[in-house]
């Protein structure tokens, strides 16, 4: 964890007409305390100036100002930070057999070699976290203060096969701090990262077992497949699942799907879209996913996708103004779960639509999602496709830039390719409203 910053927590951004901008505070200022308080992250910080009257002290160059504040309870002051751990972000120490920033290759930008395992972005964003590094102080805070949810990387609830699996020397215990947090009322969500052979079969049975004890605060288990690059080295050995496996997981998973929704109403148990397409199983209907609650881990995302598009169809034009040759990139993945969808775009008059199947050559073979797409993917699936209007989904880039996870930008892509790449949300309404777009058709 980095030490503390003394100079005090650097103002990113202030939002026009807040309170923070009518008492003269700026971009670059420092806060230094509120009402006597230095946050140690923005959680401290929304909770102290929730207040009515809040006194902030601030650095600007080499002089130091108070604002006293008066405001309605629970305004928000107005002031953006660069990041929400002003302390500095807790780092994870584990060795997983599975972690995938063990299997990266060299060169890369050097924020993907970053594994953070803190609590507060589990609360804040969502990103899944071990517990095995949390101090007793930093369970009491998640508890006293309720920070709900958690999102917990559990695997196994063996505590020996956990702590294997974690890289210790030691048992890694689970189900005493999920039984804390289930008795404070935390909601949590759960990742278990399948690996065949080590957390599978029995091992997999006990966690289920184990957890569904704890529903409704363990709202929801999603189980994912091990995510395997060409570059693991010198790392535990490991494998994918196989179709067959994943047939045999889905029927198991699917039987107590089944008997727990008719008992409590929801699934409890998802499982990522990957296991169904290797299976070349139909994924679940809508409702089986119960709201989504481990969408951003890859579980639901195409049936939320095709019941997006469903919604859209009858709104589609039958033609668009303008001759319209479009390129649809994707993975392997992607074009399994795109091909029904580019068939029916493709009635519309004018619109000329191919979708390439681009495999992970910078990765390896056995990644086959959309989002670990590189810029040299692109180079090598777009290389016959010189003049054309490409479409590629956002996620292939980082958040507010044009740079791809091998570093190259989109320009880079484009120069050497010769095409025109068009970024969108991988939505069914970012796609149909684009292709509308380039085709000279409003769309509402």
């Amino acid at each position: 964890m980095k030490n503390k910053k003394k100079s005090g927590i650097y103002v990113e951004k202030v939002i026009d007409g807040s309170p923070a901008t009518v008492h003269g505070i700026s971009i670059g200022d420092q806060l230094l305390s509120v009402n006597g308080i230095l946050p140690q992250d923005i959680i401290t910080y929304r909770y102290i100036t929730a207040a009515e009257s809040v006194r902030l002290k601030v650095r600007r160059l080499n002089r130091i100002f108070t604002c006293d504040i008066n405001k309605n309870f629970d305004t928000d002051l107005g002031l953006v930070f660069s990041a929400d751990c002003f302390d500095g972000v807790k780092y994870c120490r584990n060795k997983c057999v599975f972690c995938f920033v063990d299997q990266l290759p060299c060169h890369l930008r050097h924020t993907l070699y970053e594994k953070d395992d803190d609590y507060r972005l589990s609360f804040l964003h969502g990103n899944y976290i071990t517990l095995s590094n949390l101090k007793e102080r930093d369970m009491a805070r998640i508890v006293n203060l309720k920070l709900s949810p958690m999102y917990i990387s559990v695997h196994t609830t063996d505590p020996q096969l956990r702590g294997v699996m974690l890289g210790h020397k030691r048992p890694a215990p689970i189900l005493e701090s999920i039984a804390r947090f289930a008795e404070a009322g935390i909601t949590m969500h759960i990742q278990i990262v399948l690996c065949p052979d080590w957390n599978d079969r029995a091992a997999l049975a006990r966690t289920i077992a184990d957890l569904v004890g704890f529903w409704p605060q363990v709202a929801s288990i999603g189980i994912v497949p091990v995510g395997l690059t060409k570059f693991r080295q010198q790392l535990p050995w490991l494998r994918s699942i196989t179709p067959a496996e994943s047939k045999k997981l889905i029927d198991k998973i699917k039987i107590f799907q089944d008997a727990f929704r008719s008992r409590n109403g929801v699934s409890v148990i998802y499982l990522a879209d990957e296991f169904y397409l290797k299976a070349g199983y139909p994924f679940p209907a809508y409702k089986q996913y119960d709201g989504f609650p481990q969408i951003e881990n890859g579980i639901g995302l195409a049936r939320y996708f095709y019941e997006d598009f469903r919604k859209l169809r009858s709104l589609l034009p039958h033609k668009t103004n303008r001759l319209c040759h479009l390129v649809l990139a994707t993975s392997q993945d992607g074009a399994q779960v795109l091909e029904p969808v580019v068939r029916r775009l493709r009635l519309i008059k004018n619109i000329k639509l191919r979708m390439i199947s681009i495999p992970n050559t910078f990765f390896g073979p056995r990644i086959t999602v959309t989002g670990l797409l590189t810029g040299q993917d692109l180079l090598w699936g777009l290389r016959q496709a010189p003049g054309e209007t490409v479409l590629v989904p956002n996620i292939l880039v980082r958040s507010g830039t044009s740079l791809f996870l091998d570093g190259l930008h989109v320009a880079d892509v484009e120069r050497k390719v010769g095409c025109r790449i068009h970024l969108i949300e991988p939505t069914a309404t970012a796609l149909v409203k684009e292709i509308c777009m380039l085709g000279g058709v409003r769309y509402e």
